[in-house]
């Protein structure tokens, strides 16, 4: 009768170290996924609240363009229409300006924030990284 030759169990330590690098390698995925999703919501939150304030602004000014065109329609004479038309420029100049400036904060803050997030993926990635190696 053939001798049998005896099991050898290194097949069985390779697919233990490869199922251990899977499971690391999953969990490095699961962290970048769970931190990535938070970058993509601070630029949707940023876009909305940009897209909120230009466009309350566009309110602003067509509300006040319609209140210049009916105190135009009120003239009687050339010098009312012509202090309608100075103070609404007078208007729109400082109107623009206060709007630069609420849209500069707006973007600062953002920009805090997407800073925020990013060095938190970056933390948390490399943190995942470092348990890895």
């Amino acid at each position: 009768m053939p001798a049998t030759k005896p099991v050898s169990d290194s097949h069985a330590v390779d697919q233990l170290g490869t199922t251990a690098m899977v499971d690391e390698g999953m969990q490095i995925v699961k962290a970048q996924l769970a931190s990535a999703s938070e970058l993509p919501q601070k630029i949707w939150e940023t876009q909305l609240a940009m897209a909120s304030e230009i466009l309350a602004f566009m309110g602003r000014r067509m509300q006040a363009q319609a209140e210049y065109c009916a105190r135009l329609g009120r003239c009687k004479e050339i010098a009312q229409a012509v202090d309608a038309q100075q103070d609404f420029a007078t208007g729109v100049g400082g109107a623009y300006a206060e709007e630069a400036e609420r849209l500069s904060t707006l973007a600062r803050k953002n920009m805090d924030a997407w800073t925020g997030a990013s060095a938190q993926y970056v933390a948390g990635w490399a943190g995942v990284q470092k348990a890895a190696a």
